[in-house]
C-alpha cells in the first residue's frame, strides 16, 4: 500500500464489489478496452489535429514504454502541468497504465504550488509545456529541481526543449515498440484499490490538499456521470477549462467521453470567440463549464456570428448557477443544461434530463447513486437537522475518498469517525435527495470555479514587508461569482496599493495569477468575533456593501 494513503474499509470494499460499483480494472485496462472497441473513430481533436483511437493507443503505449526505459515505475509520482493539448492525454494515460500517479496540476500554478507538490509527494517527474502564455515552465522546473533532488525528470511538450530535459515529441517519434515488446507493460499493473490520480483541493489550510482517487472509484466516477449526462458514441465533448480539472477530466469529461467512443475537442483557450468558433467548426454537442464562462458566452456581442446549433447540453458546475442565468440558457444558446455540485474528493450531484423546472433552477441536483451515495445534513454538533433545514453537507460513497494523502491530523477534522467527508458546504435537502447549496463553512474563495484557499494567500500577503496583518475574503462579482479582496493593516499605517501587493506576490512569492487579490482595503484594525478571531463574515458584508455604492 502507498504510504500516506487512507484505504476504504474492507467491509465497504466487499460491498462496493458485490454491488458492481467496483470491477477491479485499472484505468489503463479501461483505456485498452475502449481503444480496442473504437479503433477507427476519432478520439481527439485540437487545433485541426485529429487523432483516432488507434493512434491514441499507439502513442500512449509508446510513451509508456519510454517511461519504463527511463526507470519510472509503479506508484512514482508525476506532476502533470500540461495545458489542453494531446500531449496531456498521452502522458496521463501512459502514466496510469503503469500505475505512475499523475498530480493533476494547472498550467497557472507557479513556484509556490509546484515546489509543494514536488516536496510533499516526493514526485520524480514533471511534465510541462515548452511555452505557455509567455511564462517559462522549463525555467520553473529547473529551479525546483535544484531544490528537490527527488525530481529527476522534466518532460517537455513542444519546442524548444532545454538541455537535460526530455522532449515528449521525440519520444512519440521514437517507435520503441519495435524494439521492446508491449507485453513489458503488463509487469507494471497497479492495484485497482490504490491511488490512480492525485487531484488537488483548494482546501482551507495554507497549502492544497492532495486527493487520492483510486482506479476503481475514478472509473465509476466517469462511467456513471457519462450515463447521467447522456454521453454516447455520437457525443462531441468540448473542453476549454483546464483538462486536468476533475470536472473536465472525469465528470464525465475526457474519460467519460472516450469510454463511450465519442470525440473530445481540446480548446486551448477560454476566450469566448475561441470557444464559439470551436463549437461551430467541430460541431460540439456537450461542454462542461463554470457559470462564469457560461455568462460570458450568453452575453457576448459576437454570439450571432457563429452557428452553435450543434450544442445540445452544457454541464454547469464548479459554482452555483443562478436561476436567472439558468432561465436564459435555452433561449440564448438553444440547448439544455445539467446543474452539478461536484468535488475532487468524490461525491457528484446532478440534475437529470426531464427534471421539473423548480429542481433545475433551484438545486444542484441529486447524488449519482440512490442508495450508496450517503448524505447527511448536520448542525455544528454533528446532529442531523430537521428535513429542509440548512446545515453542513457530509458525504460518503463508492467514489468519495476516505482521507487526504499523507495528512493524518487534517483528516481527523475533515472526516467523521465513520468516514463521512465534511464538504464545508452549507446545504439543505430539497424534495427528496436533491440538494441546494446556500453558502460555505470553509474559508475559500470560489473564483469562477477555481477554489482558492484564503489562508494560503494570507500567508503570502503577510510576507510583504509593509503588512502587519491581513484577511483575504470573497467579494461578489457578477461574472466570476466571487473574487478575492485583501483587507490589510500596514505597519505604521503606510500606504499600500493593489499594484504594489500583487507585484510582490507575483515576483517574490510566485503564486498563481488566479489567486492574486483583485482589491485591497486598508484598515486600522480588523473586526473580531467574540472569541477573538478575525470576523470574516463581517468583512464579506463590508465589501459587499461598499461595492453596491460604486
Amino acid at each position: 500500500m502507498l504510504e500516506g494513503f487512507v484505504p476504504y474499509p474492507e467491509a465497504f470494499v466487499t460491498k462496493y464489489r458485490q454491488k458492481g460499483y467496483w470491477v477491479d480494472k485499472t484505468l489503463g485496462e479501461e483505456f485498452d478496452e475502449f481503444v480496442g472497441k473504437y479503433r477507427g473513430r476519432t478520439a481527439l481533436s485540437c487545433r485541426g489535429e485529429q487523432v483516432t483511437y488507434r493512434e491514441l493507443g499507439e502513442r500512449v503505449n509508446r510513451l509508456a514504454l519510454h517511461f519504463v526505459r527511463l526507470g519510472l515505475k509503479t506508484y512514482d509520482r508525476m506532476i502533470l502541468q500540461l495545458p489542453n493539448q494531446p500531449e496531456f492525454v498521452y502522458c496521463y494515460f501512459a502514466a496510469v497504465k503503469l500505475g505512475i500517479i499523475p498530480i493533476a496540476s494547472l498550467p497557472a500554478h507557479q513556484d509556490a504550488e509546484i515546489s509543494f507538490f514536488a516536496q510533499f509527494t516526493n514526485a520524480r517527474a514533471h511534465a510541462v509545456p515548452s511555452g505557455y502564455k509567455s511564462f517559462s515552465h522549463q525555467e520553473l522546473s529547473r529551479r525546483i529541481r535544484g531544490r528537490q533532488p527527488n525530481l529527476e525528470f522534466t518532460f517537455v511538450s513542444g519546442d524548444p526543449v532545454e538541455k537535460d530535459f526530455i522532449s515528449i515529441t521525440e519520444l512519440l517519434h521514437d517507435r520503441i515498440e519495435e524494439r521492446v515488446s508491449l507485453e513489458t507493460l503488463e509487469q507494471y499493473r497497479p492495484d485497482p484499490l490504490q491511488p490512480a490520480v492525485f487531484q488537488l483541493s483548494g482546501g482551507t489550510t495554507g497549502v492544497p490538499k492532495i486527493i487520492p482517487r483510486t482506479h476503481n472509484d475514478y472509473a465509476l466516477n466517469f462511467k456513471r456521470s457519462a450515463e447521467i449526462t447522456n454521453v454516447t458514441m455520437n457525443s462531441v465533448m468540448g473542453i476549454a477549462i483546464p483538462v486536468s480539472h476533475n470536472f473536465a477530466l472525469c465528470c464525465p469529461g475526457l474519460s467519460g467521453t472516450l469510454y463511450n467512443g465519442g470525440k473530445v475537442v481540446l480548446i486551448p483557450s477560454t476566450g469566448t470567440e475561441d470557444v464559439l468558433e470551436a463549437i461551430q467548426e467541430e460541431k460540439i454537442t456537450i461542454m462542461p463549464t463554470p457559470p462564469a464562462l457560461l455568462i460570458r458566452w450568453m452575453e457576448s456581442g459576437e454570439l450571432h456570428k457563429y452557428d452553435i446549433s450543434s450544442l445540445e447540453t452544457v454541464l454547469a458546475g464548479g459554482a452555483r448557477l443562478n436561476p436567472e442565468v439558468a432561465k436564459k440558457v435555452g433561449p440564448v444558446l438553444g440547448c439544455s443544461y445539467h446543474q452539478n455540485l461536484g468535488m475532487g474528493e468524490g461525491m457528484l450531484f446532478w440534475s437529470r434530463k426531464g427534471d421539473p423546472e423548480d429542481l433545475l433552477l433551484n438545486t444542484q441536483g441529486a447524488p449519482m447513486f440512490e442508495e450508496d451515495d450517503e448524505i447527511r445534513i448536520v448542525d455544528e454538533n454533528d446532529k442531523e437537522v430537521p428535513a429542509g433545514e440548512p446545515g453542513e453537507l457530509l458525504v460518503r460513497g463508492p467514489y468519495t475518498i476516505r482521507g487526504y494523502y499523507n495528512s493524518p491530523e487534517y483528516n481527523k477534522r475533515a472526516f467523521t469517525k465513520d468516514g463521512f467527508y465534511r464538504t464545508g458546504d452549507v446545504a439543505r435537502i430539497y424534495r427528496g435527495r436533491y440538494v441546494t447549496v446556500e453558502g460555505r463553512i470553509k474559508d475559500t474563495i470560489n473564483r469562477g470555479a477555481e477554489k482558492i484557499s484564503a489562508e494560503e494567500v494570507e500567508n503570502h500577503i503577510l510576507a510583504h514587508p509593509l503588512v502587519e496583518n491581513c484577511a483575504f475574503v470573497a467579494m461578489p462579482d457578477p461574472v466570476l461569482g466571487e473574487k478575492g479582496c485583501a483587507f490589510v493593516i500596514t505597519k505604521g499605517n503606510q500606504p499600500l496599493t493593489l499594484e504594489d501587493l500583487t507585484g510582490f506576490l507575483r515576483k517574490q512569492r510566485h503564486i498563481a495569477v488566479f489567486k492574486l487579490p483583485e482589491r485591497v482595503e486598508l484598515l486600522a484594525e480588523l473586526p473580531m468575533t467574540k472569541v477573538g478571531k478575525i470576523d470574516k463574515k463581517e468583512l464579506r458584508r463590508m465589501i459587499a456593501e461598499k461595492l453596491k455604492t460604486l
